[in-house]
């Protein structure tokens, strides 16, 4: 655990960084994270200043990004005070952070009702009239001072210039652009070979603080009203009234907006609109949920920063809908055919996805997605993006997405596995094996051959060097060709022939693991290393004797015979051997530290899984997926999920990674 003043080191830093982020957002207009990444800083600021509030002054917990709105006005614009602070919305991310919202709710009145409505993802605005006309609109700062952009509020058709009150008003909402505006803006701007924007939420703030008021016209914003201050002053008594007062007077409001009395109703809401959002020509960034009675608003109070009145609901942050525009396959080293998205490109935890797995078909199928629908996508183990469900379906009445059946690389019919859930091509000799073969043959977690990466290998390949792995071995003896190849600079070139002969000297796991024998991953290879001993006796080894242990299945060593039986991998064994590679299992290279310790990974961690996996399995422990009695040790990050709390039940030790990384 950590102590107090590493708990201050991590705080101090987290405001350093978000204090950062929120100038970028909020005065600069120019984010450099995604909202998932930085809902995730927030949180875990906000928690540790919760847990440790101890640990701080006063003045320090004040001046937190967690309490306060850290924007400042621009100098291009006149400063101007709100008569009343313009406040944010706390932030919930669960149904159950909503219950606990409005259980405080309940300790005020037992009678209440909501009114919940999108969230825009715009920039916030209020506007004064008088006499029934538009007077001023001030942006919201920091909540107590914003600019004065009148002037081009006045160009946006959405906001009424004149109303037929006559009484002094102010009303609040957000300015937005219109996604079709936002693409004809990009449009633009390509053509004039000029930066595109961001995001629409960036081109509407960067718009509305344009000193040229005629390019404010020019784009096309738009906005909602959703507020108004001091509404008992024209006899409004719930947020449902204000709706329809300002409807009344032609403000824009949003036609999503709803009353429900339930949670019931607020779960359904919450449901619906994850769908629904996609098809809006506004951006979203969630619901709010106001309470519908105005009455009880100051008796539930303020902080600096939020009411406690109304709460954000946010949709989780490492899901996003986006447009599958194709359905192709890849082929492995080992034959087994997997289904791809190519996708509409949007952004997922903080990076631009494109392409996402589908897996299988019989996954495809289950999903009912094809071609041209609106798909959710999600971060698999925070790495890999996957397909987990249909948005929207476009193609009603249309046939269903069909089983593809032949390798797209070499024409021949696939074969499904026994369990039908698996396809594999059935040629041996299929030049995307080979090649996927020969990339994993001196990948890093095999005989890590450096500068042979992905290009160059499938240069090489192009160039007729290598056709089948034990050729890497006799490239030395075209040094002089090689260095004729436009990508191959001279030292590269020896540093590549330095690390093969260097691979000469790695443990018998590596190689094994390297053969792409189906099966057999890291850890089995490195088992079966440590019984076999040597890579000359791999031939005539008793593979059927491994079954009497636990690491080891009949499809494991099913597979290790059938691939030893091969004549072309009897041939691939021997000319390694005759090449000087008759690699040893070397027990040097193994840590026991975690021998008998059994590991579960679940959550974002800072790293990719695969590198925590790497220590454990170099370190002499062992990895499974699901929680039991018997697994030693929970590595967890943010987001666990339902493996912690099963891990808790169990009495299993937890280790955050910072724990792990000491206990290594």
């Amino acid at each position: 655990m950590e102590t107090r003043e590493e708990i201050r080191k991590i705080v101090f830093e987290l405001q350093q960084k978000i204090n950062e982020w929120d100038h970028q957002y909020y005065d600069l207009d120019n984010p450099t994270v995604s909202d998932a990444i930085y809902d995730s800083e927030f949180n875990k600021l906000k928690k540790l200043e919760e847990k440790y509030p101890y640990f701080f002054s006063y003045e320090e917990l004040k001046l937190s990004p967690t309490q306060k709105i850290n924007a400042t006005s621009l100098d291009i614009f006149t400063k101007v005070k709100h008569d009343k602070p313009m406040l944010s919305l706390n932030k919930a991310y669960s149904i159950e952070e909503i219950s606990k919202f409005i259980s405080n709710i309940e300790k005020i009145t037992k009678k209440y009702s909501f009114f919940i409505e999108p969230k825009i993802d715009g920039l916030s605005i209020s506007i004064k009239y008088k006499n029934g006309k538009l007077l001023q609109a001030v942006t919201r700062g920091n909540g107590i001072i914003g600019e004065d952009v009148t002037e081009n509020i006045l160009q946006i058709q959405s906001i009424p210039k004149e109303i037929s009150l006559k009484d002094e008003l102010e009303v609040r909402g957000e300015i937005y652009l219109p996604i079709d505006d936002f693409n004809k803006l990009n449009n633009n701007l390509e053509l004039m070979n000029k930066p595109k924007m961001a995001n629409p939420r960036n081109a509407a703030a960067g718009t509305l603080r344009q000193l040229n008021s005629q390019i404010v016209k020019e784009r096309n914003l738009s906005a909602f009203l959703y507020y108004i201050v001091n509404p008992e002053k024209y006899g409004i008594k719930t947020m449902q009234e204000e709706f329809q007062f300002l409807r009344k007077y032609n403000f824009q409001i949003s036609t999503e907006a709803q009353l429900v009395k339930s949670m019931e109703e607020i779960r359904k809401y919450v449901h619906d609109f994850k769908t629904k959002k996609q098809l809006l020509n506004y951006e979203t960034d969630g619901i709010v949920i106001k309470l519908n009675q105005l009455e009880f608003y100051d008796k539930l109070g303020y902080t600096a920063k939020f009411p406690h009145s109304a709460i954000a609901f946010k949709y989780e942050p490492d899901t996003v809908a986006t447009l599958l525009k194709k359905i192709f396959v890849t082929v492995g080293r080992t034959g087994l055919v997997t289904y791809n998205a190519l996708l509409e490109p949007v952004e997922l935890s903080g990076s631009l996805v494109s392409y996402a797995t589908l897996n299988n078909f019989d996954y495809i199928d289950n999903l009912n997605i094809n071609e041209n629908d609106l798909v959710y996508v999600k971060k698999a183990g925070e790495i890999i993006p996957c397909v987990i469900g249909l948005a929207l379906n476009k193609n009603k009445g249309q046939e269903k997405f069909k089983k593809i059946l032949n390798c797209p690389f070499c024409q021949s019919e696939f074969i499904d596995s026994e369990t039908k859930l698996e396809q594999y091509c059935s040629n041996k000799n299929c030049p995307e094996i080979i090649k996927r073969k020969l990339i994993h043959f001196a990948s890093k977690d095999a005989l890590d051959i450096i500068t042979l990466g992905e290009k160059n290998i499938e240069l090489l390949i192009d160039k007729n060097f290598i056709k089948k792995p034990e050729d890497f071995f006799l490239l030395k003896n075209h040094k002089d060709k090689l260095l004729e190849l436009n990508r191959m600079g001279h030292r590269s070139v020896l540093k590549m022939l330095d690390a093969i002969e260097s691979s000469k000297h790695k443990s018998l796991e590596k190689l094994i693991f390297a053969l792409s024998i189906k099966h057999i991953g890291v850890k089995i290879a490195k088992f079966i290393a440590s019984k076999v001993r040597k890579l000359s006796n791999f031939l005539t080894f008793d593979f059927a004797s491994l079954k009497e242990y636990n690491e080891i299945g009949e499809k494991i060593t099913t597979s290790l015979i059938l691939w030893v039986s091969e004549f072309e991998n009897q041939e691939l064994i021997n000319n390694l051997i005759n090449l000087d590679m008759d690699l040893e299992y070397n027990e040097s290279t193994i840590n026991n530290k975690l021998q008998g310790k059994t590991f579960v990974i679940t959550g974002t961690l800072s790293k990719p899984r695969n590198y925590f996996e790497k220590i454990i399995i170099e370190n002499g422990g062992s990895l499974t997926n699901s929680i039991s009695s018997k697994t030693s040790y929970l590595i967890y990050g943010y987001d666990a999920g339902s493996k912690l709390s099963k891990a808790k039940n169990l009495n299993v030790e937890l280790l955050t990674e910072d724990d792990f990384l000491r206990l290594i």
